[in-house]
């Protein structure tokens, strides 16, 4: 009897660190439009996925995102007041508020994720979360086109535009004053190690995003996940664990050698790290 081979799935079924990992392929491919539509963002906590769309935008590409208008869920604050979205709009990005608003859909005119994911640093470093992968041209992404078109685009309500900044009466000249001599220069103030949990100490060595300075854990949960299932200490990374520069570290050397200097007397991490 012939062993028959078990049908491959249209539809792909992904991990946390996988669906990050799409989310990011899905931004970096798009070429004519990109929707993001999740409920809760904040993309002052998550700089890597911020230059990401600000690189879609600076290719052109048409991207818009739905949140969720703002209610009890949201919190006390506007997820509109926000330094990095702020930025993106500028740039080009269209936001849209939609009312009671909890699906989450990523979207180009290549591909669509549809996920647990919210664009929020707490969903990609600490929850674990499910995706799906759908490519375009499929029944599957037609019926996600049918979705968006029924239940967001004709629903959602265009974010209040962006406040200008005031205008500042100018101020009569100073009288003129002699030149003071130089200040001495300053040295440079050697870089603290954080261990109150202030997420916006330390970055992850290979992704970039926020997360407490540790040197025991310069990766986040996403990263870390992918990185054990070699285990290597030693192996390249992309960002500087303490500066968040892009620099040449490893999970046994994960800061830039300026901050490793600034580090003084700290010993260096032992070669496993414990989430």
């Amino acid at each position: 009897m012939t062993a028959v081979a078990p049908e491959k799935p249209r539809i792909a079924i992904l991990s946390s660190s996988e669906t990050q990992t799409h989310l990011t392929r899905l931004i970096s491919e798009a070429e004519r439009q990109l929707l993001l539509v999740s409920p809760y963002v904040r993309f002052d906590k998550l700089r890597n996925l911020a230059r990401h769309v600000q690189g879609a935008l600076a290719k052109g590409v048409s991207v818009t995102l739905v949140l969720r208008e703002r209610d009890f869920s949201t919190g006390k604050e506007d997820p509109l007041d926000s330094d990095a979205l702020t930025q993106l709009r500028q740039a080009g990005l269209k936001v849209l508020v939609l009312k009671d608003l909890h699906a989450k859909i990523y979207s180009s005119e290549k591909n669509a994720l549809l996920t647990s994911l919210n664009l929020l640093e707490s969903s990609i470093n600490n929850s674990i979360e499910i995706g799906t992968w759908i490519t375009a041209g499929t029944p599957e992404y037609a019926s996600v086109e049918a979705f968006l078109k029924s239940e967001v685009h004709l629903t959602a309500q265009s974010a209040p535009p962006l406040s200008a900044p005031p205008t500042k009466t100018p101020e009569p000249p100073a009288p003129k004053r002699e030149p003071r001599a130089t200040p001495a220069r300053q040295e440079r103030v050697p870089l603290q190690v954080v261990t109150d949990g202030d997420s916006d100490a330390g970055h992850c060595i290979r992704c970039g995003d926020d997360l407490d300075f540790n040197m025991d854990r310069p990766l986040c949960r996403g990263c870390y996940t992918s990185w054990k299932k070699y285990g290597d200490a030693n192996y390249a990374e992309k960002f500087c664990h303490g500066c968040g520069e892009p620099k040449k570290t490893s999970v046994a050397k994960p800061l830039c050698r300026p901050c490793f200097d600034d580090l003084g007397d700290i010993p260096p991490p032992d070669d496993n790290i414990v989430f």
